[in-house]
């Protein structure tokens, strides 16, 4: 028996999602994600194919999982309901890190997590009357807020982390 599966189920299940979000974390430092395959992602985090899947169906899913934390701050604030500290929070970590957060806003996944933020931000922002609908609504609120991020990220709009987080909180104003 290993230590590992001295684990009580949920403390192991909580443990392989750890270490395939640690591998693609390191992954993401040294190639771009194009070039990340699945099979690397399973090698790097050292679980099993059957293992990796039972919690993941794709490398997508694990970096929309990576990037929770991240997007969740934003999505408050497009939503309406931001903390302009854990925006500047999210905002400082993606400032240290970006040339991987660059990366991340072009294709292939750019589209992907701007469709997650979308999703994020709808759910946040309910059934609130708005002129859009509210998946438009929502996806506009994620375009807006990845491409204030991606110019700001590139150089294109510099500026200190707190002063973009105050920003993007304000950035959704009128009904809500």
């Amino acid at each position: 028996m290993t230590p590992a599966d001295a684990l009580p189920p949920d403390r192991r299940k909580a443990r392989t999602r750890e270490a395939v979000l640690e591998a693609m974390r390191q992954l993401l430092f040294t190639r771009r994600y194009g070039a990340i395959r699945a099979g690397e992602l399973i090698a790097r985090a050292d679980v099993g194919r059957s293992t990796f899947y039972e919690h993941f169906r794709s490398k997508d899913e694990v970096l929309a999982a990576l990037i929770d934390p991240l997007f969740s701050p934003l999505a408050d604030a497009a939503a309406g309901r931001g903390n302009v500290h854990a925006v500047e929070a999210a905002l400082a970590h993606l400032w240290e890190q970006r040339a991987a957060a660059r990366g991340l806003l072009e294709a292939p996944p750019g589209p992907r997590l701007a469709r997650k933020l979308a999703g994020m931000i709808a759910e946040r922002m309910g059934d609130r009357t708005t002129e859009a609908p509210p998946a438009l609504a929502a996806a506009g609120a994620a375009a807006a807020a990845l491409a204030v991020l991606g110019a700001w990220l590139g150089g294109g709009a510099p500026c200190r982390p707190i002063d973009l987080a105050r920003e993007m909180v304000g950035l959704r104003r009128g009904p809500g």
